[in-house]
């Protein structure tokens, strides 16, 4: 069976990325989801597989890569947002009459090499299982159902409850990032070690100051107990630099009200304060640290 993507759809694609990138670099705006939802329109167009008896394959995996910045603006209300997309997809799919293997499954990311405004969107063809769902076919009351399912955040066939980078995931390519926790090195390559956050006061705030590698800087703000740094697609912060583990550094609150940052067993450890090759440390205002070819500024009120 031959499958081929559509060569005119990926040269406009190409086009219009030529064209917004200098755009949005010039004049950032908020990140609203109508506009993630005609990227992901544009991303199943682009990479839809033309299979035998004319049928289309459209990709069942979609993840969206965010600034930082742009990422914490929509995480607090990604469950509803994830849901909201995948009706959205699998109506597009029906109208453009195009094949799912299952329902979009849509992950958000953050990616400290994107500036505000821009969007990737990578798609990948995952089997779930469970045989195809031909979305020509359904009727109005199978996507009736589906709407209600998704409403009522029951599970459906290929979804993981919509992924964020704090929750595991299928990690690819030379990305990365954490959602696992813990900071003792594990033996398996791809799991994270777990150690459960026992925050017992109120977190002040904080925030990183992150320094890319010809990139400017980004501010990440600490919202929750555990920050994991790293090259692995699911971490929270990820730096992508060959030199760093897929799962590196986490920052942890402690329960005296301090944050810590541990090593997770990587290679090359930490520089903190100008000293190499650290294992862990309890961060003060003020301190800086360097993981790769990024350096981190660590403030607190």
């Amino acid at each position: 069976m031959n499958a081929r993507q559509n060569p005119l759809a990926k040269l406009e694609a190409f086009m219009q990325r030529v064209i917004e990138t200098p755009f949005n670099r010039l004049f950032p705006s908020k990140m609203e989801p109508i506009e993630i939802a005609r990227k992901l329109e544009r991303a199943m167009d682009d990479n839809t597989m033309l299979q035998g008896e004319g049928r289309r394959l459209s990709p069942n995996v979609y993840d969206i890569y965010l600034s930082i910045k742009d990422h914490q603006q929509l995480s607090p209300g990604q469950t509803g947002l994830i849901r909201d997309w995948q009706n959205h997809l699998v109506e597009f799919a029906k109208r453009r009459h195009y094949t799912l293997k299952t329902v979009p499954i849509i992950r958000l990311h953050s990616d400290t090499s994107l500036r505000p405004g821009m969007v990737r969107i990578d798609t990948e063809q995952a089997d779930q299982g469970g045989g195809l769902m031909a979305t020509q076919a359904l009727s109005a009351e199978q996507l009736a159902n589906i709407r209600a399912q998704l409403a009522t955040n029951q599970p459906l066939p290929g979804i993981d409850g919509g992924s964020s980078p704090n929750q595991g995931m299928h990690g690819r390519g030379s990305h990365s990032g954490a959602g696992h926790q813990g900071y003792a090195h594990h033996s398996n390559p791809g799991v994270a070690p777990t150690i459960p956050p026992t925050p017992q006061t109120p977190m002040p705030q904080a925030w990183l100051t992150i320094r890319l590698p010809q990139a400017g800087q980004q501010t990440y703000r600490i919202e929750k107990p555990l920050v994991n740094i790293g090259r692995q697609l699911s971490n929270d912060i990820i730096v992508e630099d060959k030199r760093v583990s897929r799962y590196h550094a986490q920052i942890k609150y402690q329960p005296d009200g301090q944050f810590a940052i541990f090593d997770l067993g990587s290679t090359n450890g930490i520089t903190i304060n100008n000293t190499p090759h650290m294992r862990q440390h309890i961060l003060r205002n003020g301190d800086q640290f360097t993981i790769g070819s990024y350096d981190f500024y660590f403030e607190r009120r």
